[in-house]
This record gives C-alpha cells, structure tokens and sequence, in this order.
C-alpha cells in the first residue's frame, strides 16, 4: 500500500435485494489531489462516498481511509480527520447558520476561538447568509453552502464532498474550485468531490467516471481528452457509455491509445477500466488478492465530554426553538389531566327512568305530605298509606329525570327505542301489599309479596349507566325503608339487607376518578414520554444530522444519553403539572409519602421514553412510529387494570399483563396514595422494579440497535 494514497477501494460490490449499486469498483485516491468522481445521479456515488466513510456495509471487497477500515483503530473515520458534506443538507433547522458551523466545531474539539476564525472565513469564501438566519428560513443554496463550512470548518485530512455545488452561482462554483486547489495544494487535502455536472471537474487531478456502478474510467481530464481525441469530457463519457452497453470498454481504450501512440499495457499505469467481465487496475497499491467478505465496524461505546456538550447544545436549541412543540408539551399534560378529572368518574346525571304507577296515576303526587304516610295504632301495628308517592319523592335526585307513562308496555316500547334507560313499576295496590308483605313477612300470600314490589325494567346494554342507575335504586329504597320503619318504631337495619359493611381503606361514597387517579398518572406519563421520544431519532436520520455526526466522530451512547438527559428534564416539568392539578388544585387526598408518589409517577414517564426511543430507532418514518407507540400503547392499557381489574383475566394472562410495564405500578402507585404503604414495602418496590427493568433494557437494546443501523 502507498502511503500518499488517502482512500482505496478494491473490488467492492453493494446490492439492494436485486440490484447492484456498486459491482466490483476500485479506485485510488492519492493525498494531496482532487478526485472528482462524475456521473449521473442514481449512479452509485452517493452509494460509495457512504461506504467510504462506515455508514454503510458493502457485500465484498475492501475499503481502506487514511489508515485502516472506516471503523477500526488507525483509520480515519469516524474522527476529525474527515470532512464529510452528504447530498442532503444534514443539518438542525432550528440552527442559525453560525450554530452550524460551531456544532461540528465543537463535536471536532476545536476551541471556539478558531472555529470563529474559520468560520468568518468561510463566510466570506461561501457567500454565507446572515449568521442569525435560522438554517430553516434560507433557501435551498444557501443551506448547502453553510453544510460545505461545516464540512471544513476544521481543515480535515480528507475532504468527501457529495455535490456540493447543486443550486450554486457559476462565479461562486469557481471560487468553490479555486479554494479547494489551494488547499490541495497548501495543506495536501486529498479532496473526494462528486458532481453530475461533467464538465465542472476539468481542475480536478483525476476523475472517476462512473455509470451502472462500474467505473469506467479513473485518469486526469487531459489525459482522457487526449485519449479519445475529444474537446469535452462529456463526449469521452459518452463513448466510454455506448461502449460499456455493447461490453466494448478495454477494446475502445485501446484503439485510443493505439492513435495516440500509446499501448494499452504502457497506459495502463495510470488508467483505470472496467467492463462488465473484466477489471483492470491502473494502480499498483492494492489491499490484497481475495475478494472477502467485508462488515463494517461499529463505533465505540465512548463519551466524550466535548461531544456532550455539543450534542446537548444541539437538543436544547431543537427544542426551545421549537415554539409549537413547547406549548404542546406544556399543555397537553394540563389537557389530559382536566378532561379525565371533569370527564371521568363523576355522577350520572338526568338518567331518563319511566314511571308507571297504578296506585296514584301521577309521578309527583303534587298535594303529598309525607305526614300521615305511617299511622301507630296500639303500639305495635303499623299502618302505611300513600306509600308509592312517598317513595317517588326519594327519585327527586340529579341522577333521576321521571317521565311519566300511563301504561307498562308504552314504557317498554320506550325502553326499546332508547328513549329511556329504564321503567319503575308500582301497582294499583301497592301500598296495602307492601304493609302486608312487612307485617306478615314468610306468612304473607305470594299475590301479597308480588304487588308489593317495585319493579324495575332496565336497559342493561350500557352497563355502567344501567348499572349506576340499579345500584342508585337499591340506595333510594333502603333510604326510604330505613325512614319509614323509624316512623314505625321499629329497628332501621331491618329495612336493609343483613350486611353491615365497614371500611379499612377508603369509604363507600368515593367516586370512580379516585380509583382512576393512579392508573391515570402512569399510564398519562408513561404515554407523553413515549409519544416525546418516538420521533427524535427518526427526525435525526431523516434530517441526516445523525449519520453526519457520527462520522465526525459521535458515538450511539452519546446521542442516546443527550437525548435523554434533555427529555428528562422536560419530563420533571411534565409529572409536576400532573401531580398538582390533581393533588393542589383539585384537592384529591393521599395518605402516602408525597415524594413516593412523585417518583413513581416520574420513573413511568422515564420508562415511556425509553419505550419511545426504542420505537424510534427500529421505525423508519413518523408515520410508523405512531402506530407502534398506539399499537403497543393500548394493549398494555387495556391489560394493565385500569379499565378492568387483572383479577378477572386467565392465569396465564394475568402473568403476563404483571410483566408490562405498568401494570405493577399502578397497583404500588393505588397502594401508596390510598394505603399509605412506604417505599420499602414489598409490593410498592416491585412496581419500581419493573419499571425499572424496562427502563435499561430498552436502552440498551436502543443503544445496540442504533450502533446496527446502517
């Protein structure tokens, strides 16, 4: 291997599925030279400059850069000694354009001294926008002018240069070329450059043209002109094109040496040719003599405290220039929190209930006294009157809204067309069967026992109101019952059912919200962080800011923990609006440790970014990951036991709802608020566990998985 050549490439070949983007290429970059690697888009070369600098694997062949493989110890990538500008922008649009600059800057280690000095330079040299613009609000040209300063901001050993010159002024393309000669020259910059534009490339030392992922031929322009006798390169190309579709490469180089009274074997030195068969290779510097199998290597699991900063820096800048995503994720935890605290487990209200009563015709009885209703006569019998109205005034209630019907199948019919939940009956000799049915109790007649009841058809299909509604019912009559056997002078439990219920925890006039309030926080947290989270990688490599930084030398952990730290952050904000809508403003008590229940709340938002990041790097677009954080967000709260207890599921699933990652939470999350119960007791710390088991194993299938991606 020479030691002036900066870059060789031996016999590599590349494929998607069935097509191959580079078969069987080689070249060879010299130190201190301009290589201009020519040919029309969709030819590979974008293909090739990826596998150059380790961001993407090749099938077979070798790849040598500045040292060693890209990726393994000697080599100069990923590292600073490779100035790489990709065909996309591969920049943060909440970046200024000085914010570009100084962000791979500081990735490289440079003092912020000389990356000023550098970048007023090149801000003269590249025509750069305003340094304050917002890399979002410059125009298409101007964006890739301020990639290529980024690219050599830090003078690197190696410059890789992927059409940089796409949408630039012809003066300031000249100037571009200008520069980059001089620094061949001055500072012996091997310099790779690829452009679709031909005839640009006359200043470069050597040209590659490239077509179907084949070189065709790798020489200086002169040389090539002279060669086919020809004024433009693109008519050497375009010989050099028809000939490799009808497999004539070597034969019409041959004939052009030959007129040229040069043989093929004494040209062959410094040109290059291939064709579909048959690779000849002008260099003598090859790697070895075997084509092998070749894997890229990934980068080191290393942090550097220059790059965290950098990439912190980064994060904060996306963010609080971000103003639509700040106010999204400042209210829409407040949002979630007041729809579930007003929409969630209060009363019903205004239950439509029919009312057929054949004792008095009439709903409210509206010249009732409830005096006289009970009459004691002899100290000992107990008569009862006007009963069915004195238990219609027990229905005056925010839940009940009475609708009167004259008969029992009309009120059927409009429990059928859903114009009421349900239909209280009450017979035409309701009031003496009831007295009798009291009074003689096991020896009262069946007819007895039959008219004195109310009876009750409901509409079951909704089971939570027609359920509320029956359980309501079942109050109101004990209410009613219990005041008239008062009256009566008889003992008030014998008018309800012979259970007594007492309460350790909690009581019986609770409402549903407070057994939702744990389940809530979790799953509510749990949902904002992996919602946070499932985008950031993906935008990154859409944006191609993470290829582009990890070739300057960023490592998988770095950008996973940064990340990280700053949405931890976010997420503090976001379990302290949670916690105190619920607990100060709206005044829901607990029992535990306040700081218990603000670490667990906030370790399942850390478990939701987790989840998130996760579904971020296996997702390839937005669109992808939102399914997968639903698609995985929902199963795990339908089983979870917020909606139904864990209790009512088969045992093997139950199992397998407790190993989610909230399902253990919510149980030890209920029993500190409700309970009391400390950090230390058995059951609180499995749902701590759990969620933090989650939490590292996600990372560092993420950290891996992101270190895979190619």
């Amino acid at each position: 291997m020479s030691k002036s050549a900066a870059v060789c490439v031996r016999d590599v070949v590349k494929s998607y599925r069935d097509k191959r983007i580079l078969d069987g290429l080689s070249m060879t970059v010299e130190r201190g030279t301009i290589y201009g690697l020519l040919g029309a888009s969709g030819c590979g070369k974008t293909t090739l400059l990826s596998c150059i600098v380790g961001r993407k694997s090749y099938h077979s062949g070798e790849i040598w850069v500045l040292g060693g493989t890209p990726g393994e110890k000697g080599s100069g990538v990923p590292g600073p000694r490779v100035g790489y500008m990709p065909q996309d922008i591969a920049l943060v649009g909440e970046f200024t354009v000085k914010d570009a600059v100084f962000y791979f800057g500081r990735i490289l280690n440079m003092e912020d001294k000389l990356i000023l000095e550098r970048f007023k330079k090149l801000s003269v040299l590249l025509e750069l926008p305003p340094e304050d613009r917002y890399l979002k609000n410059c125009s298409g040209g101007q964006q890739r002018r301020v990639s290529f300063a980024a690219a050599m901001v830090h003078m690197p050993e190696l410059l890789i240069l992927d059409e940089p010159t796409v949408g630039v002024d012809p003066v300031l393309r000249d100037r571009i070329w200008n520069y980059l000669v001089e620094i061949v020259q001055t500072e012996k910059t091997a310099v790779i450059i690829t452009t679709h534009y031909i005839e640009e490339a006359k200043q470069a030392d050597k040209i590659g043209l490239m077509r179907g992922g084949k070189l065709l031929a790798e020489e200086s322009p002169a040389r090539l002109l002279q060669l086919f006798q020809v004024e433009s390169l693109e008519e050497a190309f375009l010989i050099l094109s028809r000939n490799q579709e009808e497999g004539r490469i070597n034969s019409a180089l041959e004939g052009a040496n030959r007129s040229n009274g040069t043989t093929l074997e004494s040209a062959s030195s410094t040109t290059s040719v291939a064709n579909s068969d048959v690779v000849t290779y002008g260099s003598k510097d090859e790697l070895t003599k075997e084509k092998k199998k070749t894997k890229i290597k990934k980068d080191k699991t290393s942090i550097e405290p220059h790059r965290i900063r950098a990439l912190l820096d980064k994060n904060w800048k996306q963010f609080y220039r971000n103003i639509t995503g700040i106010v999204f994720l400042i209210t829409f935890p407040l949002l979630q929190t007041l729809c579930f605290l007003n929409g969630v487990g209060g009363d019903v209200k205004g239950l439509k209930l029919g009312i057929v009563n054949d004792e008095t015709m009439t709903t409210r009885c509206p010249d009732f006294n409830v005096n006289g209703t009970t009459q004691i006569h002899d100290f000992s019998d107990c008569y009862f009157s006007n009963m069915s109205c004195r238990f219609l005034e027990y229905l005056e209630h925010p839940m009940i809204h009475k609708v009167k019907f004259d008969g029992l199948d009309e009120a059927t019919q409009a429990i059928k067309h859903g114009e009421i939940l349900g239909v209280l009956y009450m017979a035409k000799n309701f009031t003496k069967s009831y007295e009798n049915r009291v009074e003689k109790g096991k020896d009262a007649e069946n007819y007895m026992a039959n008219f004195g009841e109310i009876k009750a058809y409901l509409d079951m299909s909704n089971r939570q109101t027609g359920a509320t509604l029956k359980y309501k019912l079942y109050e109101l009559f004990y209410d009613f019952q219990e005041a008239v056997f008062r009256e009566c002078g008889w003992p008030e439990r014998l008018g309800n059912l012979p259970l007594r219920q007492n309460f350790i925890y909690g009581n019986e006039d609770e409402s549903y919200t407070v057994y939702m309030i744990p389940g809530t926080l979790v799953t509510m947290l749990f949902f904002m962080g992996s919602m946070m989270t499932s985008q950031i990688i993906i935008t990154d490599r859409k944006e191609g800011v993470w290829d582009r930084s990890i070739v300057a030398g960023v490592t998988s952990l770095e950008i996973t923990l940064t990340h990280f730290i700053l949405q931890a952050l976010i997420m503090v904000v976001q379990s302290a609006e949670v916690l105190v809508m619920v607990f100060w403003c709206y005044q829901y008590s607990f029992v535990g440790n306040f700081g218990v229940i603000t670490f667990l709340t906030y370790l399942s938002g850390i478990c939701g970014m987790a989840y998130g990041f996760w579904v971020s790097v296996i997702c390839e677009d937005h669109s992808q990951a939102n399914i997968s954080v639903s698609g995985g967000f929902l199963p795990m709260m339908l089983l979870c036991g917020l909606i139904w207890p864990t209790e009512a599921m088969p045992l093997g699933l139950r199992i397998f709802a407790k190993c989610l990652p909230f399902t253990l939470a919510i149980e030890s999350l209920r029993n500190v608020i409700k309970k009391g119960w400390p950090v230390w007791d058995p059951q609180v710390l499995h749902g701590m566990g759990v969620l933090v088991i989650w939490i590292f194993m996600l990372g560092l299938i993420s950290v891996w998985l992101m270190k895979l991606k190619r």
